[in-house]
Formats: C-alpha cells, structure tokens, sequence
C-alpha cells in the first residue's frame, strides 16, 4: 500500500486534504455532541440534588421554627406571665442542639436568655436598636417571623436569629406582647443538608437574603471550589430568600473529554485506514489502466488507449495525424534495437513538445503513430511543420543518432465523417509524403484516394 502511495499525484493529495478537513470538522462536531449530551445530563442531575437539598434545607429551617412556635404558645398559654422559660428552654436546647439560645422579650426588650452565661450583651431593647428595630417593627406590621443573618455569634461562629411577634388578644383585639427569639448556629442547623451534598461527592454555597429589607445576599456556609455551578433558589417557611450554588467536588465530566479522545483516535485511525486503501484502490486503478491503455517503452496510447481517450471527447473539430520514421528497420539494423526504443522514446517527447498537453497520442505499432488534436487543419498547420521542421536526434550510447519522419494529416468532421475515415484520409496523405522523397509533411486532399496506404 505504503509503495503505491508514493504514487499518489494532486488529485490524490487534494483528496488526503479534503478527508483530513472533514476527519477533523467529524471529530469537533461528535465531541460538541457529546460533550452536550454529557452536560445536560449532569446538570439536571445536579439540579435534581439542588430541588432535594432545598427541601432537607426548609425542614431544618421549619424544625428551628418550632422552637420560637414553642415558646410562643408558651406565652400564650401563661397569658404573657411566663414563669417557668428556664426549664421550658432548657428542655427544647436539649432536644435541638443546633440552637445557640433562646429568648423572650416582652414589648421588645429582652429579658430572658437560656443559656444566660455568655450571652448577657443579648438583653437590649430590639425596637430601639438601631441594626435590629427596623426588621422587628417589620415583623410586628407584617405579623410574621423575621431571620436576620447570618451574624457573628458571640461564642464564636456564625448564626441566624429568628424573631417571632407574639401577640395576646385583651378586650377582643390583638395587642402586640414582644418576641420569641431564636438563634441557630451555623453550619449545625444544617447538618442533614451538608452531609447529602458531602456523600454525593459536591461542593456548595449557601447563601440567605439579609433580611426583608435588605435584599443582598450574604453567604452562610461554603464547602469546597466551584466551577460553573448550578443556582437553585428557593424560600423557607419563614419567607427568607435561599440560593443554593452546587457543582461537582472533582469537576464536571463534561468538561474532562480526555476519556473520549480514546474513541476518537480509534475513529481517526479508522477513517485514515478507509482514506489510505480508497487512494490506494485509485493508484492501483491507474496503474491498471496505464498498463490496459499505455505503450510500455513510449508511454504514449495503445490503438485501445487511443481510441478510448479519443471517444471521451465527444464530437469536436480534431486534426487526425499519421506519422512515421524514416527508414527506421535501417537506425534498428545499423545501430540495433536498443538505439531504435531510444529514437521511439524521443519522438514521442518530441510530439508532447510541439503539441502540447491537449494532443492524443498513440503508438499503432512499431515505427507508426497517430495524434488527435484539437481545432481544424488550418489551426494545427503551424504545429505540425514546427514538428517537421525540427531537427530531431536521439542519444543512444553516448551518441546522437538523428532521424526524420514523415507526416499526412485531415480533420473531421470537416472532411471525414468520423475519425475511422479521417485515419483513412490521414494515411493516404502520408502514402504521398513518402512517394515523394519523405521527411516531410501533408494534408489530405480530395484528388486522393483513401485506398492508398504506405508499406
């Protein structure tokens, strides 16, 4: 295969082009392709865990809030005369150990902490701070529980307070009482949905709204890098704003193609094995073809290669010439057969010279040729005097052996009507050249007779 291909010409590199062109637009092309079917397949995976988290996340949220709805049935239960919050806070810590503590303030002002050591700073009035009074009057006209955070808790770490308006009904209305107060330490409170997100092998951001009044978002826990995550939002039983950032811990798939770039050098490998044997079935059709239709010394047409080459070009205006050597059983007996292959060779060069790429030329046999070439006689004329005007010579050991030929020509269609009968016409020209002395040339003209042929 390897040794054909040496013989590949243009065609053959533009072939090589073209397929490797393709080859590489084909490989582009399946890798966007998969590479996007990858993608879509991990994101939505991804944001299937996303929608699953969220809802781990609200029932942690909601679990805090059972603690502040605790306290406030408390309250309500006591008619806003709570006497036993120790004990009562002290067991709901004990059973929710992500709540740093609990608080009551009544009319707003805190004065009940559990646990009270460490926390002491936390007994101030909420509606006259100027950080937390204007979410809580938020709560109190709005009536629902407010999240402020994530602060910086007092013991360390970060935090969410959850405030939530108690109101008592005296004389038939709804009075405000204060707020049942709540504080979470984060990450605790999330522990379910950092783990799910752990063992799922991601990497996440949590971020929370401030606050109703403050709608930037301030991050709340953070676990690895991200590279092109996946945003979920949603919003919790106490209508704080959430966003979940989650991407793989290793990266996304997608975007490691190494894994297929096995499957596609096998495809390479494929295509350019197909390339390679199609070029080398088309070296070897020509090669065939060359020995079927090519003379093995001249490399000029056989009479089939001829005939063949001439019937592709269809009906148009052609110069048929016949032409020989002169005296050429003398250049084989004096200087022997070796010196006639050599002066066969040189003429056939000597034809291509002086007609040019767009000549037919064939070999009959032993000394005879036969050229078609396009256009009318009058056209070729100048060509065919140039060829037998040239002094023509072969080198055949280290000497110039020179030779001459004669030369008969017609066309057709405007003498003959085909090219069998403009041979015929062509041969009888030639006849007269050599009755005439040879080494030289002439056209077919009607006085002659077509049944004259040279010996």
């Amino acid at each position: 295969m390897f040794k054909q291909l040496r013989k590949a010409n243009q065609n053959d590199y533009l072939l090589i082009t073209a397929t490797l062109i393709l080859l590489v637009v084909f490989n582009l092309s399946l890798l966007s392709y998969v590479q996007g079917q990858q993608k879509a397949a991990e994101r939505d995976q991804a944001q299937a865990l996303a929608t699953g988290c969220s809802r781990t996340l609200k029932g942690e949220i909601k679990n805090a809030l059972t603690l502040s709805a605790t306290l406030k049935e408390l309250v309500l239960a006591s008619d806003g005369k709570v006497d036993n919050f120790s004990t009562v806070a002290k067991y709901l810590l004990a059973e929710n150990t992500a709540a740093s503590n609990l608080q009551l303030a009544p009319k707003g002002k805190v004065t009940e902490i559990y646990p009270l050591k460490g926390n002491e700073a936390g007994k101030i009035n909420l509606l006259t701070d100027p950080i937390r009074g204007p979410l809580c009057r938020y709560g109190i006209s709005h009536q629902v529980t407010v999240t402020q955070g994530p602060i910086a808790l007092k013991q360390g770490g970060k935090g969410l307070v959850m405030r939530t308006p108690i109101f008592i009904k005296k004389k038939g209305k709804k009075q405000f009482w204060g707020f049942a107060v709540v504080v979470m330490k984060i990450p605790q409170t999330f522990s379910s949905t950092a783990a799910n997100l752990k063992s799922a092998g991601y990497s996440y951001e949590l971020e929370k709204q401030v606050s109703p009044l403050n709608t930037s978002y301030k991050q709340v826990m953070q676990k690895g890098g991200l590279h092109e995550p996946i945003t979920y939002s949603f919003t919790t039983a106490d209508n704080s704003k959430w966003l979940l950032k989650l991407a793989p811990a290793k990266g996304w798939r997608y975007n490691k193609w190494n894994w297929f770039m096995g499957y596609i050098v096998i495809i390479d490998f494929a295509i350019a094995g197909l390339m390679l044997w199609v070029i080398s079935g088309r070296i070897s059709g020509r090669i065939l073809e060359r020995k079927a239709t090519l003379d093995p010394l001249t490399q000029a047409y056989n009479r089939q290669g001829f005939d063949w080459k001439l019937a592709s070009q269809g009906e148009k205006e052609t110069t048929v010439i016949m032409l020989d050597i002169d005296d050429f059983k003398s250049i084989n007996d004096v200087f022997g057969h070796q010196t006639g292959d050599a002066v066969l060779v040189q003429l056939t060069r000597n034809l291509q010279k002086c007609f040019g790429p767009k000549a037919i030329i064939g070999r009959n046999g032993g000394d005879e040729f036969v050229v078609a070439l396009p256009g009318r006689m009058s056209d070729n004329r100048p060509a065919i005097k140039g060829l037998s005007v040239l002094k023509q010579e072969a080198a055949s050991n280290g000497e110039a052996i020179p030779f001459s030929v004669s030369i008969g020509y017609s066309e057709f269609p405007g003498q003959a009507k085909d090219y069998e009968e403009a041979l015929k016409f062509a041969d009888a020209a030639l006849y007269e050249v050599k009755i005439a002395g040879k080494n030289n040339f002439a056209s077919y003209k009607s006085s002659l007779t077509e049944k004259k042929h040279h010996n």
